[in-house]
Protein backbone atom coordinates (compact mmCIF):
# COMPACT_ATOMS: atom_id res chain seq x y z
CA UNK A 1 0.00 0.00 0.00
CA UNK A 2 2.57 2.25 0.71
CA UNK A 3 3.84 1.37 -3.15
CA UNK A 4 0.65 2.42 -4.64
CA UNK A 5 0.27 5.66 -2.15
CA UNK A 6 3.81 7.15 -3.09
CA UNK A 7 2.99 6.35 -7.04
CA UNK A 8 -1.23 7.25 -6.76
CA UNK A 9 -0.11 10.69 -5.19
CA UNK A 10 2.60 11.66 -7.41
CA UNK A 11 0.22 10.50 -10.62
CA UNK A 12 -2.23 13.01 -9.15
CA UNK A 13 -0.95 16.12 -8.25
CA UNK A 14 0.98 15.70 -11.54
CA UNK A 15 -2.32 15.95 -13.26
CA UNK A 16 -3.21 18.79 -11.10
CA UNK A 17 -0.49 21.28 -12.65
CA UNK A 18 -2.05 20.19 -16.13
CA UNK A 19 -4.81 22.49 -15.18
CA UNK A 20 -3.67 25.11 -12.95
CA UNK A 21 -2.51 27.69 -15.28
CA UNK A 22 -6.22 28.41 -17.28
CA UNK A 23 -8.03 30.31 -15.09
CA UNK A 24 -5.18 32.60 -14.26
CA UNK A 25 -4.62 33.63 -18.24
CA UNK A 26 -5.02 37.46 -17.78
CA UNK A 27 -2.56 37.81 -14.96
CA UNK A 28 -0.12 36.06 -16.60
CA UNK A 29 0.03 37.84 -19.41
CA UNK A 30 0.62 40.92 -17.29
CA UNK A 31 3.18 39.23 -15.78
CA UNK A 32 5.26 37.79 -18.63
CA UNK A 33 4.20 40.48 -20.81
CA UNK A 34 2.86 37.99 -23.33
CA UNK A 35 0.26 37.92 -25.72
CA UNK A 36 -3.39 35.50 -25.24
CA UNK A 37 -2.22 33.03 -27.69
CA UNK A 38 1.30 32.44 -26.15
CA UNK A 39 -0.02 31.62 -22.58
CA UNK A 40 -2.44 28.89 -24.23
CA UNK A 41 0.69 27.79 -25.65
CA UNK A 42 1.74 27.14 -22.00
CA UNK A 43 -1.39 24.23 -21.92
CA UNK A 44 -0.31 23.28 -25.80
CA UNK A 45 2.72 22.31 -25.53
CA UNK A 46 1.89 20.77 -22.00
CA UNK A 47 -0.38 18.11 -23.66
CA UNK A 48 1.93 17.71 -27.29
CA UNK A 49 5.17 16.65 -24.78
CA UNK A 50 2.87 14.68 -22.70
CA UNK A 51 1.76 12.80 -25.32
CA UNK A 52 4.49 11.92 -27.12
CA UNK A 53 6.41 11.19 -24.09
CA UNK A 54 3.94 8.80 -23.20
CA UNK A 55 5.73 6.84 -26.13
CA UNK A 56 9.07 5.86 -24.66
CA UNK A 57 7.08 4.65 -21.08
CA UNK A 58 7.99 1.05 -22.15
CA UNK A 59 11.40 1.53 -23.48
CA UNK A 60 12.29 3.57 -19.64
CA UNK A 61 10.74 0.64 -18.11
CA UNK A 62 13.27 -2.12 -19.57
CA UNK A 63 16.14 0.23 -19.58
CA UNK A 64 16.08 2.02 -16.55
CA UNK A 65 15.78 0.39 -12.98
CA UNK A 66 12.12 1.30 -11.54
CA UNK A 67 13.58 3.31 -8.58
CA UNK A 68 15.40 5.26 -10.11
CA UNK A 69 13.17 6.02 -12.79
CA UNK A 70 10.27 7.75 -10.11
CA UNK A 71 12.92 9.39 -8.52
CA UNK A 72 14.35 10.99 -12.23
CA UNK A 73 10.25 11.74 -13.14
CA UNK A 74 9.80 13.13 -9.53
CA UNK A 75 12.79 15.22 -9.73
CA UNK A 76 12.23 16.11 -13.52
CA UNK A 77 8.66 17.54 -12.44
CA UNK A 78 9.93 19.68 -8.57
CA UNK A 79 12.22 20.87 -11.25
CA UNK A 80 10.13 22.08 -13.86
CA UNK A 81 7.84 23.46 -11.70
CA UNK A 82 9.79 25.37 -9.51
CA UNK A 83 11.10 26.99 -12.63
CA UNK A 84 7.55 28.21 -13.98
CA UNK A 85 7.03 29.60 -10.47
CA UNK A 86 10.23 31.49 -9.73
CA UNK A 87 11.10 32.32 -13.58
CA UNK A 88 10.21 36.65 -14.86
CA UNK A 89 10.76 35.22 -18.18
CA UNK A 90 8.54 33.36 -20.59
CA UNK A 91 10.32 31.54 -22.14
CA UNK A 92 11.96 29.49 -19.41
CA UNK A 93 8.41 29.21 -17.91
CA UNK A 94 7.67 27.34 -21.45
CA UNK A 95 10.71 25.02 -20.30
CA UNK A 96 9.26 24.49 -16.88
CA UNK A 97 5.85 23.55 -18.66
CA UNK A 98 7.76 20.94 -20.88
CA UNK A 99 9.57 19.59 -18.00
CA UNK A 100 6.33 18.55 -16.04
CA UNK A 101 4.59 17.57 -19.47
CA UNK A 102 7.75 15.26 -20.03
CA UNK A 103 7.31 13.86 -16.03
CA UNK A 104 3.44 13.33 -16.07
CA UNK A 105 3.29 11.60 -19.97
CA UNK A 106 5.87 8.31 -18.79
CA UNK A 107 4.29 8.47 -15.12
CA UNK A 108 0.42 7.64 -16.59
CA UNK A 109 1.15 5.07 -18.39
CA UNK A 110 3.95 3.60 -15.95
CA UNK A 111 1.64 3.80 -12.91
CA UNK A 112 -0.60 1.67 -14.56
CA UNK A 113 1.69 -0.89 -15.56
CA UNK A 114 3.11 -1.06 -12.08
CA UNK A 115 0.02 -1.77 -10.16
CA UNK A 116 -0.67 -4.44 -13.23
CA UNK A 117 3.20 -6.06 -13.15
CA UNK A 118 2.90 -5.90 -8.69
CA UNK A 119 -0.74 -7.44 -8.39
CA UNK A 120 -2.91 -10.73 -9.80
CA UNK A 121 -6.16 -11.63 -9.33
CA UNK A 122 -9.15 -9.93 -7.50
CA UNK A 123 -5.72 -8.26 -5.78
CA UNK A 124 -5.33 -6.02 -9.44
CA UNK A 125 -8.94 -5.45 -9.88
CA UNK A 126 -8.78 -3.74 -6.69
CA UNK A 127 -5.76 -1.75 -6.93
CA UNK A 128 -6.67 -0.60 -10.77
CA UNK A 129 -9.63 0.79 -9.33
CA UNK A 130 -7.67 2.84 -6.92
CA UNK A 131 -5.90 4.42 -10.22
CA UNK A 132 -8.56 4.51 -11.65
CA UNK A 133 -10.43 6.82 -8.79
CA UNK A 134 -7.09 8.82 -8.82
CA UNK A 135 -6.51 9.39 -12.44
CA UNK A 136 -10.05 9.82 -13.09
CA UNK A 137 -10.73 12.18 -10.10
CA UNK A 138 -7.98 14.43 -11.44
CA UNK A 139 -9.81 14.85 -14.60
CA UNK A 140 -13.49 15.38 -13.03
CA UNK A 141 -12.33 17.02 -10.42
CA UNK A 142 -9.32 18.55 -10.71
CA UNK A 143 -10.56 21.92 -12.43
CA UNK A 144 -13.08 22.34 -9.24
CA UNK A 145 -9.70 21.84 -7.28
CA UNK A 146 -8.15 24.12 -8.77
CA UNK A 147 -10.45 27.16 -8.98
CA UNK A 148 -11.50 26.77 -4.89
CA UNK A 149 -7.41 26.86 -4.21
CA UNK A 150 -6.67 29.59 -6.39
CA UNK A 151 -9.50 31.90 -4.46
CA UNK A 152 -7.72 31.19 -1.39
CA UNK A 153 -3.50 31.30 -2.89
CA UNK A 154 -1.94 32.87 -5.75
CA UNK A 155 -1.10 30.47 -8.85
CA UNK A 156 2.76 30.52 -8.04
CA UNK A 157 1.35 29.51 -4.35
CA UNK A 158 -0.35 27.01 -5.73
CA UNK A 159 1.91 25.43 -7.66
CA UNK A 160 4.65 25.82 -5.13
CA UNK A 161 2.36 23.79 -2.73
CA UNK A 162 2.57 21.02 -5.70
CA UNK A 163 6.25 20.73 -6.20
CA UNK A 164 6.61 20.94 -2.30
CA UNK A 165 4.08 17.18 -2.13
CA UNK A 166 6.05 15.83 -4.88
CA UNK A 167 9.21 16.63 -3.44
CA UNK A 168 8.04 15.29 -0.27
CA UNK A 169 6.92 12.14 -1.64
CA UNK A 170 10.05 11.31 -3.18
CA UNK A 171 11.45 10.93 0.28
CA UNK A 172 8.55 7.95 0.62
CA UNK A 173 9.63 6.85 -2.94
CA UNK A 174 13.36 6.34 -1.49
CA UNK A 175 12.08 4.26 1.19
CA UNK A 176 9.15 1.79 -0.76
CA UNK A 177 9.56 2.18 -3.92
CA UNK A 178 11.41 -1.29 -5.33
CA UNK A 179 12.48 -2.52 -8.83
CA UNK A 180 9.18 -4.52 -9.96
CA UNK A 181 10.37 -4.95 -13.58
CA UNK A 182 13.46 -6.51 -14.63
CA UNK A 183 15.91 -4.58 -17.14
CA UNK A 184 16.16 -5.80 -20.65
CA UNK A 185 18.64 -3.26 -21.93
CA UNK A 186 17.92 -2.38 -25.80
CA UNK A 187 19.10 0.65 -28.11
CA UNK A 188 16.84 3.43 -28.20
CA UNK A 189 15.34 3.64 -32.05
CA UNK A 190 15.49 7.32 -32.56
CA UNK A 191 14.12 6.61 -36.12
CA UNK A 192 10.63 5.99 -34.23
CA UNK A 193 10.97 8.78 -32.30
CA UNK A 194 11.25 11.46 -35.04
CA UNK A 195 8.03 9.71 -36.60
CA UNK A 196 6.10 9.71 -33.13
CA UNK A 197 5.45 13.56 -34.40
CA UNK A 198 2.91 12.56 -36.71
CA UNK A 199 0.93 11.77 -33.55
CA UNK A 200 1.97 15.32 -31.83
CA UNK A 201 0.46 16.83 -35.20
CA UNK A 202 -2.30 14.83 -35.54
CA UNK A 203 -3.14 16.13 -31.85
CA UNK A 204 -2.14 20.03 -32.76
CA UNK A 205 -4.39 19.93 -35.70
CA UNK A 206 -7.31 18.24 -33.60
CA UNK A 207 -7.03 21.33 -31.54
CA UNK A 208 -6.10 24.17 -33.59
CA UNK A 209 -8.05 26.58 -34.97
CA UNK A 210 -8.18 25.94 -38.77
CA UNK A 211 -9.98 29.32 -40.06
CA UNK A 212 -6.87 31.74 -40.52
CA UNK A 213 -5.01 29.16 -41.64
CA UNK A 214 -6.90 26.11 -43.89
CA UNK A 215 -4.27 25.25 -46.19
CA UNK A 216 -1.92 25.48 -43.55
CA UNK A 217 -3.41 23.39 -41.45
CA UNK A 218 -4.36 20.70 -44.28
CA UNK A 219 -0.97 20.48 -45.46
CA UNK A 220 -0.16 19.39 -41.33
CA UNK A 221 -2.28 16.68 -41.43
CA UNK A 222 -1.11 15.75 -44.56
CA UNK A 223 2.20 15.47 -42.88
CA UNK A 224 1.12 14.16 -39.84
CA UNK A 225 -0.68 11.05 -41.12
CA UNK A 226 2.24 10.11 -42.99
CA UNK A 227 4.71 10.46 -40.19
CA UNK A 228 1.90 8.40 -37.86
CA UNK A 229 1.91 5.65 -40.74
CA UNK A 230 5.61 5.70 -41.51
CA UNK A 231 5.27 5.03 -37.58
CA UNK A 232 3.17 1.72 -37.81
CA UNK A 233 5.46 0.53 -40.38
CA UNK A 234 8.61 1.04 -37.71
CA UNK A 235 7.00 -0.59 -35.32
CA UNK A 236 6.27 -3.47 -37.13
CA UNK A 237 8.90 -4.31 -39.14
CA UNK A 238 12.17 -3.23 -36.33
CA UNK A 239 13.70 -6.29 -34.12
CA UNK A 240 13.32 -3.84 -31.48
CA UNK A 241 10.21 -1.36 -31.91
CA UNK A 242 9.72 1.48 -29.56
CA UNK A 243 6.14 0.62 -29.30
CA UNK A 244 5.02 -2.90 -29.73
CA UNK A 245 2.13 -2.22 -31.90
CA UNK A 246 1.40 -5.96 -32.48
CA UNK A 247 -0.68 -5.91 -29.69
CA UNK A 248 -3.44 -4.90 -32.03
CA UNK A 249 -3.08 -8.10 -33.39
CA UNK A 250 -5.27 -9.33 -30.32
CA UNK A 251 -8.45 -8.87 -31.20
CA UNK A 252 -10.24 -8.47 -27.39
CA UNK A 253 -7.55 -6.23 -26.76
CA UNK A 254 -8.72 -3.87 -29.65
CA UNK A 255 -12.18 -4.32 -28.25
CA UNK A 256 -11.27 -3.01 -24.51
CA UNK A 257 -9.11 -0.40 -26.35
CA UNK A 258 -12.06 0.55 -27.93
CA UNK A 259 -14.45 0.44 -24.97
CA UNK A 260 -11.35 2.80 -23.07
CA UNK A 261 -10.92 5.39 -25.34
CA UNK A 262 -14.39 5.74 -25.49
CA UNK A 263 -15.57 6.11 -22.07
CA UNK A 264 -12.44 8.35 -21.32
CA UNK A 265 -13.44 10.98 -24.40
CA UNK A 266 -17.09 10.37 -22.85
CA UNK A 267 -15.47 11.73 -19.33
CA UNK A 268 -13.38 14.47 -20.90
CA UNK A 269 -16.46 15.66 -22.89
CA UNK A 270 -18.57 15.98 -19.82
CA UNK A 271 -15.56 17.70 -18.39
CA UNK A 272 -15.50 20.41 -21.13
CA UNK A 273 -19.58 20.78 -21.22
CA UNK A 274 -20.17 21.02 -17.68
CA UNK A 275 -18.23 24.31 -16.25
CA UNK A 276 -19.80 26.19 -19.94
CA UNK A 277 -23.49 24.68 -19.33
CA UNK A 278 -23.42 25.78 -15.96
CA UNK A 279 -22.17 29.52 -16.76
CA UNK A 280 -23.80 30.07 -20.05
CA UNK A 281 -27.01 28.53 -19.75
CA UNK A 282 -27.77 28.61 -15.87
CA UNK A 283 -25.97 31.62 -14.96
CA UNK A 284 -24.42 30.24 -11.98
CA UNK A 285 -20.37 31.11 -11.59
CA UNK A 286 -18.12 31.17 -7.87
CA UNK A 287 -18.11 28.14 -5.63
CA UNK A 288 -21.28 27.02 -6.76
CA UNK A 289 -19.74 26.08 -10.33
CA UNK A 290 -17.13 23.93 -8.12
CA UNK A 291 -19.37 22.71 -5.68
CA UNK A 292 -21.76 21.23 -8.74
CA UNK A 293 -18.76 19.73 -10.62
CA UNK A 294 -16.94 17.95 -7.39
CA UNK A 295 -20.58 15.97 -6.77
CA UNK A 296 -19.84 14.15 -9.80
CA UNK A 297 -16.29 13.19 -9.41
CA UNK A 298 -16.70 11.89 -5.97
CA UNK A 299 -19.81 9.72 -7.57
CA UNK A 300 -16.18 8.69 -9.70
CA UNK A 301 -14.22 8.09 -7.03
CA UNK A 302 -16.74 6.01 -5.21
CA UNK A 303 -17.56 3.83 -7.84
CA UNK A 304 -14.01 3.30 -9.16
CA UNK A 305 -13.69 1.54 -5.61
CA UNK A 306 -16.40 -0.42 -5.87
CA UNK A 307 -15.59 -1.77 -9.35
CA UNK A 308 -13.63 -4.84 -7.90
CA UNK A 309 -16.60 -6.04 -6.17
CA UNK A 310 -19.29 -5.57 -8.56
CA UNK A 311 -17.35 -7.12 -11.33
CA UNK A 312 -16.82 -10.70 -9.05
CA UNK A 313 -21.10 -10.10 -8.50
CA UNK A 314 -21.75 -9.53 -12.02
CA UNK A 315 -18.78 -10.45 -14.13
CA UNK A 316 -16.31 -7.60 -15.87
CA UNK A 317 -18.21 -8.26 -19.17
CA UNK A 318 -21.52 -7.67 -17.80
CA UNK A 319 -20.47 -4.74 -15.46
CA UNK A 320 -18.18 -3.05 -18.83
CA UNK A 321 -22.19 -3.53 -20.64
CA UNK A 322 -24.05 -1.26 -18.02
CA UNK A 323 -21.46 1.08 -17.60
CA UNK A 324 -21.77 1.85 -21.35
CA UNK A 325 -25.73 1.86 -21.01
CA UNK A 326 -25.41 4.02 -18.21
CA UNK A 327 -22.99 5.94 -20.03
CA UNK A 328 -25.34 6.50 -23.26
CA UNK A 329 -28.34 6.85 -21.08
CA UNK A 330 -26.45 9.92 -19.16
CA UNK A 331 -26.22 11.47 -22.47
CA UNK A 332 -29.75 10.98 -23.33
CA UNK A 333 -31.19 11.93 -20.52
CA UNK A 334 -28.90 15.36 -20.55
CA UNK A 335 -29.93 15.83 -24.63
CA UNK A 336 -33.82 15.38 -23.57
CA UNK A 337 -33.70 17.64 -20.60
CA UNK A 338 -31.64 19.92 -22.04
CA UNK A 339 -33.73 23.31 -22.05
CA UNK A 340 -35.35 22.45 -18.85
CA UNK A 341 -32.03 21.22 -17.14
CA UNK A 342 -32.26 22.83 -13.39
CA UNK A 343 -29.01 22.87 -11.65
CA UNK A 344 -29.79 19.48 -9.72
CA UNK A 345 -30.71 17.82 -13.00
CA UNK A 346 -27.50 18.53 -14.21
CA UNK A 347 -25.83 17.31 -10.93
CA UNK A 348 -27.56 14.09 -11.41
CA UNK A 349 -27.16 13.14 -14.73
CA UNK A 350 -23.83 14.32 -14.84
CA UNK A 351 -23.17 12.27 -11.76
CA UNK A 352 -24.84 9.45 -13.49
CA UNK A 353 -22.54 9.64 -16.54
CA UNK A 354 -19.43 9.44 -14.23
CA UNK A 355 -20.78 6.25 -12.44
CA UNK A 356 -21.10 4.81 -15.72
CA UNK A 357 -17.48 5.75 -17.32
CA UNK A 358 -15.96 4.51 -13.95
CA UNK A 359 -17.34 1.16 -14.83
CA UNK A 360 -16.23 0.92 -18.13
CA UNK A 361 -12.63 2.98 -17.99
CA UNK A 362 -10.38 0.90 -15.34
CA UNK A 363 -11.98 -2.19 -15.73
CA UNK A 364 -11.46 -2.87 -19.63
CA UNK A 365 -7.65 -1.58 -18.79
CA UNK A 366 -7.20 -4.52 -16.73
CA UNK A 367 -9.31 -6.55 -18.83
CA UNK A 368 -7.12 -5.48 -22.21
CA UNK A 369 -3.73 -6.04 -19.92
CA UNK A 370 -5.17 -9.45 -19.58
CA UNK A 371 -5.67 -10.09 -23.31
CA UNK A 372 -1.64 -9.46 -23.18
CA UNK A 373 1.24 -11.53 -22.35
CA UNK A 374 3.78 -10.28 -19.91
CA UNK A 375 5.71 -8.42 -22.08
CA UNK A 376 3.64 -6.64 -23.73
CA UNK A 377 1.64 -5.66 -20.91
CA UNK A 378 3.57 -2.31 -20.31
CA UNK A 379 3.57 -1.78 -24.23
CA UNK A 380 -0.75 -2.30 -24.38
CA UNK A 381 -1.03 0.18 -21.42
CA UNK A 382 0.76 2.89 -23.00
CA UNK A 383 -1.15 2.53 -26.68
CA UNK A 384 -4.07 2.76 -24.26
CA UNK A 385 -3.22 6.12 -23.13
CA UNK A 386 -2.45 7.60 -25.84
CA UNK A 387 -5.50 6.77 -27.28
CA UNK A 388 -7.52 8.05 -24.90
CA UNK A 389 -5.72 11.36 -25.56
CA UNK A 390 -6.31 10.84 -29.25
CA UNK A 391 -9.95 10.00 -28.64
CA UNK A 392 -10.20 13.14 -26.15
CA UNK A 393 -8.76 15.57 -27.90
CA UNK A 394 -10.83 14.66 -30.78
CA UNK A 395 -14.44 14.64 -28.67
CA UNK A 396 -13.23 17.87 -27.71
CA UNK A 397 -12.83 19.46 -30.84
CA UNK A 398 -16.28 18.01 -32.10
CA UNK A 399 -18.13 19.69 -29.59
CA UNK A 400 -16.21 23.26 -29.87
CA UNK A 401 -17.29 22.69 -33.61
CA UNK A 402 -20.85 22.31 -32.46
CA UNK A 403 -21.15 24.33 -30.07
CA UNK A 404 -19.52 27.13 -32.85
CA UNK A 405 -22.29 26.10 -35.31
CA UNK A 406 -25.53 26.62 -33.22
CA UNK A 407 -24.83 28.84 -29.55
CA UNK A 408 -26.67 28.19 -26.92
CA UNK A 409 -29.08 25.44 -25.22
CA UNK A 410 -29.21 23.84 -28.95
CA UNK A 411 -25.61 23.30 -29.34
CA UNK A 412 -25.23 21.82 -26.12
CA UNK A 413 -28.26 19.47 -26.77
CA UNK A 414 -26.63 18.61 -30.17
CA UNK A 415 -23.59 17.70 -28.34
CA UNK A 416 -25.06 15.31 -26.29
CA UNK A 417 -26.52 13.75 -28.57
CA UNK A 418 -23.51 13.26 -30.50
CA UNK A 419 -21.69 11.40 -27.33
CA UNK A 420 -24.81 9.71 -26.41
CA UNK A 421 -24.65 8.04 -30.43
CA UNK A 422 -21.13 7.68 -30.19
CA UNK A 423 -21.44 5.69 -26.73
CA UNK A 424 -24.46 3.48 -28.05
CA UNK A 425 -22.52 2.70 -31.09
CA UNK A 426 -19.66 1.16 -28.92
CA UNK A 427 -22.29 -0.39 -26.86
CA UNK A 428 -23.89 -2.30 -29.82
CA UNK A 429 -20.36 -3.74 -30.71
CA UNK A 430 -19.43 -4.81 -26.96
CA UNK A 431 -22.92 -6.54 -27.01
CA UNK A 432 -21.91 -8.25 -30.67
CA UNK A 433 -18.48 -9.78 -28.76
CA UNK A 434 -20.44 -11.03 -26.21
CA UNK A 435 -22.91 -12.85 -28.13
CA UNK A 436 -20.12 -13.88 -29.99
CA UNK A 437 -18.42 -15.30 -26.75
CA UNK A 438 -15.34 -14.17 -25.31
CA UNK A 439 -11.74 -16.04 -25.53
CA UNK A 440 -9.00 -14.98 -24.13
CA UNK A 441 -5.97 -14.87 -27.30
CA UNK A 442 -3.22 -14.93 -24.18
CA UNK A 443 -2.10 -18.57 -24.87
CA UNK A 444 1.58 -17.51 -24.07
CA UNK A 445 0.99 -16.48 -20.16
Amino acid sequence: MAFISVLSIATFVMALSMLALAPTTASLMTIWRVSFSQVEWLTTVFLLVMCISMLISPWLLQNIGFRKLILMLLGCFVAGTLLLVLTPWYFLALIGRILEAIALGIMFPLYQSALLVITTGDEQKQVMGIAGAVMSFAIVGGPAIVELALTMISWRGFYGLLAAIVALDSLGALYWITAVVPIHRQPFDWHSMTYSLGIVGLLYVINASWAQRPHLMLGLLGISLALLLAFCFRQLTSKRPLLQVRVLHYRQFDLYLLLSGVAYMSLVGLTVLLPLFYRQILVEHGLMVSLALLIPALFLVLTNLATSRLADLMGDRVMLALGMTILAGSFLLLAIGGPSLTVVKLIADSSLAAIGASLVLMPATTQGAAQLPSDLVAHGITLITVTRQLLGSLGTAALTLLLMIAPGEAGFVRVFCLFALIDLIVLGTLLLALFGGFVNENSED
